[in-house]
């Protein structure tokens, strides 16, 4: 399968019995039909209520789904108001045909960090970051030892 945004080979890596498709070039993740909502639910706060509305405008141009190469929708993904203390919503694409959704590299950490993604990094978006960097040298090997582990399946 291929980035949506460079084209360069996704790999495939399993965190906490989820498998997720990341881009070493670009850093951006696919995340199948369901598997950013129970990564969320795994990795994130409790009670992070995900919501997908469709931003009024974007400058953005559409990707194409790595699965079935339609072109992906534009959505809101977060909380859609600017409450303090919450996260702030991003700009997803989300695939209308497999109901995938494509991050690009950051956008986890908006959706996951208390700030929105300013200042203090959420711990959760640490650990990806440093698992995720290590990556391509340690393929088929635990990455970042903690109680969740991040493991290269197939490049």
């Amino acid at each position: 399968m291929y980035c949506p945004r460079c084209s360069t080979d996704l790999v495939v890596v399993e965190y906490d019995e989820i498998e997720l498709d990341w881009c070493p070039s670009c850093e951006g993740l696919w995340f199948d039909r369901g598997e950013m909502e129970l990564a969320v639910t795994r990795m994130g706060p409790a009670g992070l209520g995900l919501t997908f509305e469709r931003p009024a405008q974007t400058s953005e141009q559409p990707l194409r789904c790595p699965l079935c190469h339609v072109r992906m929708n534009k959505r809101l993904l977060g909380n859609p108001g600017p409450v303090q203390g919450e996260p702030r919503p991003i700009i997803a694409d989300m695939c209308p045909e497999c109901g995938g959704i494509w991050l690009d590299r950051g956008e986890l950490e908006q959706v996951l960090s208390p700030n929105g993604g300013t200042g203090t990094t959420s711990p959760v978006a640490a650990h990806l970051r440093t698992a995720f960097s290590d990556l391509p040298a340690t393929q088929g090997m635990p990455i970042a030892p903690s109680e969740h582990e991040f493991r290269v399946i197939s490049k």
